[in-house]
């Protein structure tokens, strides 16, 4: 576990047992972008892509069934999509990297 994320989980269960609410959370992937994981009051997750240099506002990724998120779904969607694309070769397709 990276520390900014360590310290991140800290920060937020300190907040949590004064009575503060932590309502979102900033998720940067491998690939170089950065997302927005905001709780819902059911209990589920919405997703938001941010574009950091504000020409767009965040955009909303839906789940498959609806626009909440369960925990699971969640994170093996940012695992899916957040990874480096591998580059492209001579031939014009692209190999997974090593």
């Amino acid at each position: 576990m990276k520390t900014s994320t360590k310290n991140a989980i800290g920060i937020a269960s300190a907040l949590g047992r004064r009575g503060f609410t932590v309502a979102s959370v900033e998720v940067h992937t491998p690939d170089g972008r950065t997302w927005a994981i905001d709780t819902t009051n059911t209990g589920g997750f919405r997703l938001f892509e941010i574009d950091r240099d504000g020409r767009d506002g965040p955009n909303e990724h839906d789940a498959v069934e609806g626009d909440t998120w369960t925990a699971g779904d969640l994170i093996d969607y940012l695992k899916a999509v957040g990874e480096p694309k591998a580059p492209p070769t001579g031939d014009g397709k692209s190999h997974p990297t090593p």
